[in-house]
């Protein structure tokens, strides 16, 4: 079931990233982008680039990537201390979702593109079960996605 699992979400990630994609360049075409403009693309963009991260991150590479930072956290948690690496990656990906929520209120840059792609990625590197726990719930949540979408499809 796992597996089953890791395709929905990498099939989701894909498709929100392919469609972000196609939106991104329809924006930049002078004959449509009075249509994307109407239609809020920059906003749309944000959120398929957040989805489709969520979907990557939610296959095993999230958890890999718990593993990681857990595993060289331990390493250093002698010299630098217990709660380090904790606050550290926690702040980052805290910082990171304020300033993405931050920009997607009051206008989309680039910048906002890249804070959509990595928030998901940092809030699973915070070492230790906070971070596990936030692999597993994107993972929840690309799945449950995914699976609503297969099933508006018949699927």
């Amino acid at each position: 079931m796992a597996v089953i699992d890791a395709g929905i979400s990498a099939a989701t990630g894909g498709t929100c990233l392919g469609t972000a994609g196609v939106l991104y360049v329809a924006d930049r075409l002078p004959w449509i982008n009075r249509f994307a403009a109407k239609i809020k693309s920059p906003q749309i963009q944000v959120v398929l680039v957040l989805a489709a991260s969520v979907g990557l991150v939610s296959t095993p590479i999230g958890q890999l990537l718990n593993k990681a930072t857990t595993a060289s956290v331990g390493l250093v948690q002698s010299t630098v201390g217990a709660w380090t690496g904790f606050g550290i990656m926690a702040a980052l990906a805290l910082t990171a979702l304020v300033w993405l929520v931050s920009d997607f209120m009051s206008g989309v840059q680039t910048r906002t593109l890249l804070l959509a792609a990595f928030t998901p990625p940092l809030t699973t590197m915070i070492p230790g079960t906070l971070g596990e726990g936030a692999a597993l719930a994107l993972g929840f949540i690309a799945t449950q996605v995914g699976s609503l979408v297969a099933w508006l499809m018949g699927a």
